[in-house]
């Protein structure tokens, strides 16, 4: 009996328990979800989709990364707030957490669990449907890619279809960078072979309209080579075609010549995209022969225009072409029909034809093409395969806005362009020395109207320009060993005699070390030249700089113009002014060491906020933002004033840098410059992905400790195609002679 008592309360705790079970599963049943489905985070699919955070961080410092890192997102500040909401909640509310609170996913219940039991309006708030998430603000990607889909991608259809049809005679001047290939297709040809270095391109082509890579578009790269080494002279020029991949970039190896072009561009780009020539031809800004070259984002199609062209005192099976902003009259004879024939063309409807409807009417055609409206274009005549006349159009005082859809209902921003076959008056004569003897390779360039033309003289010094714009007002004369000259004439003068009376300067120095003797193997050196024709001849030109390095010390600097002045600068040195140097003997030069001013740009002072700036990796002397207008300072001891005597006291900041993305081909950093909070200087330093570019200004005069502050103030940014994001690789502060 006693044990009875406990057994029989042990039932009844086992009954109440099973009750207690019966009335919770009761309660569940009444609350029960309308959707008993696991709800997931909407915006951790959102993320799982895009792939990384738009505001994903950059690696953290002295990490390795890839050399081409995935883009650094910069954004305004509201931007930025908007993206680290997201981003947070994206996290708190991704697969595999067990936070059901998560900010901007509330009433979201994480993958694989299930609403808390006895709290069923909990997980609803107020005004919302059981069950289902709130809309969250859309990341800076997701409301990219919803302009491109709504507003972009029509848009690009829409010019598209107003495009230019792409041509097809572009295989014949195609060439190998391979050596040995590159000569046996000349030779073939009859040509010998120009010299040729093999340089590795890489770029992107982008629709302004989309705002995204354009994938298997072919891009038309056009180099310029000087025939027999007159950089005046004709041209051989050579396409080397490339084609996109998925996000629009191209890469490839061309034949370039170091050899640059004069008073022409050293390369050229064309773009054909979905049969369409949308970009004619780009001038390139920088090609440099034998290295890497990070060409940057070429925008296409360019806008769309309708010229008229009137070819009416003209006869022949007619035509009319647009080679962009290249002029297809420096291009040898041997080659220009070929170089023609890679631009689309246009009939000229036959004066004794009966046109169809819609034609051009008799003794005109319909041009189409796509202009950057930087430049004029260049538009062409043609019979057969015989180029008849080059001109310009000229721009409309009333520009017809046309239509859109039909492709003769363009836009129309020029006069209606009347080829004249009015007989030209040649311009001839001879170039010569002071002595009278002829000159033979010098350029003879017309000067003035819209089309230049030029001649080289034979070996008699003879030139001929049997075609020169009525405008012209003078001739430009230059040749690789005389300064140049600037003479005047005008059309229909065939008796000329111009001298070039002075040889360039060839100046030779020999550079050391004034306390060991030893050979200085690099310098920089100021020039400043003398204008040779105008109103402001004999007036100093502009400071100029060159790096020259030789590892003896002996160095020549050849200048194209009269010198003034040069100045010698290597860092740790003082500076070394000279006056009128001498060309006739060599200098013999010392420089005295001096202060050692060069800053790694890691190590700064303070930084407006630290966890935006990130130091090379390995320890390397950069350091890189994706931020514009957040300020880095650096404090820099100039040491004292110069003595009564001394040169120096004055500096020059030297600022290298690179970009780390891809932007535009003609982007450039915008920096101000400040010393001790005065703002000194701006700094347009061109952006390059693997080359360090300088910025250099004047500073005055410094001496004693001061604070430099950098502020980049350009940022330009497009999710996942673009991205600015400045690195500081090198600064250095050059003393000047006061």
């Amino acid at each position: 009996m006693p044990r009875e008592g406990p057994l029989k309360q042990s039932r009844i705790l086992m009954l109440l328990l099973a009750m207690l079970a019966l009335a919770v599963a009761c309660v569940w049943l009444v609350f029960l979800p309308d959707n008993p489905e696991p709800a997931v985070s909407p915006i951790g699919q959102a993320e799982s989709t895009c792939g990384d955070s738009p505001d994903a961080a950059p690696p953290p410092a002295d990490t390795d990364s890839p050399t081409q890192a995935t883009p650094t997102v910069t954004l305004t500040e509201e931007e930025k707030a908007a993206a680290e909401q997201a981003r947070t909640a994206a996290a708190a509310g991704s697969p595999g957490s067990t936070d059901s609170t998560s900010a901007g996913s509330t009433g979201s219940t994480p993958e694989g669990s299930t609403p808390a039991a006895g709290t069923p309006n909990a997980a609803t708030p107020a005004g919302t449907t059981k069950g289902v998430a709130p809309k969250r603000p859309p990341t800076p990607r997701e409301r990219e890619e919803e302009r491109r889909r709504t507003q972009g991608r029509p848009a690009l259809a829409e010019r598209m279809s107003r495009s230019p049809g792409a041509s097809s005679g572009r295989a014949s001047l195609a060439k190998s960078a391979v050596q040995e290939q590159w000569d046996e297709q000349w030779t073939s040809e009859g040509i010998n072979p120009p010299p040729m270095t093999p340089t590795p391109v890489t770029g992107k082509v982008m629709s302004e309209q989309s705002r995204e890579g354009l994938a298997n578009a072919t891009v038309h790269l056009m180099t310029f080579f000087p025939l027999d080494g007159i950089a005046g002279g004709p041209l051989l020029p050579v396409v080397s075609e490339l084609v996109t991949d998925a996000q629009g970039n191209f890469s490839g190896e061309v034949p370039a010549s170091k050899l640059l072009p004069q008073s022409f561009p050293v390369a050229a780009i064309g773009i054909s995209w979905d049969s369409k020539r949308i970009l004619a031809a780009q001038p390139l800004t920088v090609l440099e022969a034998g290295k890497q070259n990070a060409l940057g984002i070429f925008w296409a199609p360019d806008y769309p225009y309708m010229l008229k062209c009137d070819a009416r005192q003209f006869n022949g099976t007619l035509s009319v072409v647009s080679t962009g902003e290249v002029n297809p009259q420096r291009v040898h004879t041997l080659k220009r029909t070929e170089f023609l024939a890679s631009f689309p063309a246009f009939n000229v409807t036959a004066i004794q034809a009966q046109p169809p409807e819609g034609a051009p009417e008799p003794g005109h055609a319909q041009l189409i093409g796509t202009w950057g409206t930087s430049a004029l274009p260049y538009i062409s005549l043609r019979d057969g395969t015989a180029l008849l006349r080059t001109q310009r159009p000229k721009l409309a005082s009333v520009v017809s806005n046309g239509g859109t859809g039909s492709p003769l209902q363009l836009p129309a921003p020029f006069d209606v362009l009347v080829f004249s076959n009015d007989a030209y008056k040649p311009i001839g004569g001879m170039v010569i020395d002071n002595d009278g003897a002829p000159i033979s390779g010098a350029v003879v360039a017309t000067q003035g109207g819209a089309i230049g033309h030029s001649a080289v003289t034979d070996a008699g010094g003879w030139f001929f320009i049997d075609n020169p714009d009525e405008k012209t007002g003078s001739l430009r004369v230059t040749h690789d060993q005389y300064i140049e000259v600037l003479q005047a004439t005008t059309p229909g003068n065939t008796d000329l005699r111009i001298t070039l009376a002075m040889r360039r300067p060839r100046m030779r120095l020999h550079v050391t070390d004034r306390v060991t003797v030893a050979p200085i193997a690099d310098l920089t050196i100021k020039v400043i030249g003398l204008y040779p024709w105008g109103k402001n001849k004999g007036k100093p030109m502009p400071e100029a700089f060159v790096n020259l390095a030789a590892f003896d010390g002996h160095y020549v600097l050849d200048w194209e113009y009269e010198i003034r002045s040069i100045t010698l600068e290597k860092l740790g040195y003082f500076p070394r002014f000279i006056d009128k140097p001498s060309t006739t003997e060599e200098l013999q030069i010392e420089l005295s060491p001096g202060r050692n001013l060069e800053v790694l740009p890691r190590n700064y002072s303070a930084v407006e906020q630290t966890d935006r700036w990130f130091p090379d990796a390995n320890q390397g002397p950069g350091i890189y933002t994706a931020w514009s207008h957040h300020w880095i300072e650096y404090e820099v001891d100039f040491g004292d004033a110069p003595s009564q005597g001394e040169q120096g006291g004055f500096f020059d900041i030297v600022l290298g840098c690179t970009n780390r993305g891809i932007v535009d081909n003609e982007y450039r950093f915008s920096v101000d410059v400040y010393v001790d909070d005065v703002k000194k200087k701006t700094l347009t330093i061109m952006a390059d992905s693997l080359t360090i570019r300088e910025g250099r200004a004047s500073l005055d005069a410094l001496s004693g400790v001061h604070r430099i502050r950098l502020v980049w103030t350009n940022d330009k940014w497009i999710p996942d195609q673009l991205d600015a994001n400045i690195r500081y690789a090198t600064l250095k502060f050059l003393e000047q002679p006061q």
